[in-house]
C-alpha cells in the first residue's frame, strides 16, 4: 500500500539532544510471526497503520516512544481480540478513539463492520480522518464530540472503549449510546475487578439498566498474551 501524502499536518522539525534535526530514532517492535496468517487480506493495511502510528502518530504525540517497542503485542493484537465478539455487519462505536485504538484496528480487520469513531479533540479527529483516507476505509465515520453529548442522538449495537476511564465514570457516558440488548466491550487492565466493585457499590449498573459485567480473559492472537475484555449487556 502506498502513502497518498507525506503527512497529515505540518509540524515544526524537532531538534534532538545530539544536534540532529527531525524525529528521533525509535525502536519498533518487529512484526510477530503469524500476523499475516491471522489478519489475512487485511495484513498490508494493518502494517501500513503500524507504520503511520510509529512515524506520524509519534510525531504528533498520539503514541509515546516506548509504545513503538510493543506496537504489535500491546496495541494492535490487544485491540484485535474484540473482533471475535462482533457479529457480521453490526454497528460499532469506539469511544475516545485517540490514535485509532481499537477503532481503526477493527475497521481494517473487519470491513463488514460499520465503525463510528467518537473523539472530542480536533487534532485527533484530523488524524483519524487522514488515516482513514490513507487506508481507503469506507466503513468509518468520525464524530468530533464527547460521548455524553450524543445521548439521545446516536445509538449503536456495540460500543467499545480502551483506556478511557474507570467504570464508575465511563459507564454513564457510554451506556446511553448502546441499543437495548446491545453490548459494551471494554478493554481493561488488572484493576478491573476493583472498578466493578466500586460501581456495584454505587448502583451504577442498576441505574443505567446494565447487566453486571462479565470479565473475560482472552488470549491475544499470535502472541497468546492475556487480555481482559469486560462484556456488559444493555437490558
Amino acid at each position: 500500500m502506498t502513502s497518498k501524502s507525506n503527512r497529515f499536518i505540518d509540524v515544526p522539525e524537532i531538534s534532538n539532544p545530539d544536534g540532529t534535526v527531525g524525529a528521533p530514532e525509535v525502536e519498533v517492535e518487529p512484526e510477530p510471526s503469524g500476523v499475516a496468517d491471522f489478519f489475512d487480506f487485511a495484513t498490508n493495511g494493518m502494517r501500513y497503520f503500524v507504520d503511520l502510528l510509529v512515524t506520524e502518530g509519534m510525531e504528533q504525540g498520539l503514541l509515546g516512544p516506548r509504545e513503538a517497542q510493543r506496537i504489535w503485542s500491546r496495541h494492535i493484537l490487544n485491540c484485535a481480540v474484540l473482533g471475535q465478539f462482533l457479529p457480521e455487519g453490526v454497528s460499532v462505536a469506539d469511544v475516545g478513539s485517540g490514535a485509532g485504538l481499537p477503532g481503526l484496528v477493527l475497521a481494517i480487520a473487519r470491513p463488514d463492520l460499520e465503525i463510528t469513531l467518537i473523539e472530542s479533540m480536533d487534532r485527533r479527529c484530523r488524524w483519524l480522518e487522514w488515516v482513514s483516507s490513507e487506508l481507503d476505509l469506507d466503513n468509518v465515520r468520525i464524530l468530533q464530540s464527547r460521548a455524553e453529548y450524543l445521548k439521545g442522538r446516536e445509538r449503536f449495537e456495540y460500543v467499545t472503549a480502551r483506556a478511557v476511564g474507570n467504570l464508575t465514570k465511563l459507564l454513564p457516558w457510554v451506556a446511553p449510546l448502546v441499543k437495548p440488548k446491545g453490548q459494551l466491550l471494554l478493554l481493561k487492565g488488572q484493576s478491573v475487578r476493583t472498578e466493578i466493585e466500586e460501581a456495584l457499590g454505587k448502583n451504577v449498573f442498576r441505574k443505567l439498566h446494565l447487566t453486571v459485567p462479565e470479565v473475560l480473559t482472552v488470549e491475544e492472537p499470535v502472541t497468546g498474551e492475556d487480555t481482559r475484555v469486560v462484556k456488559i449487556i444493555k437490558k
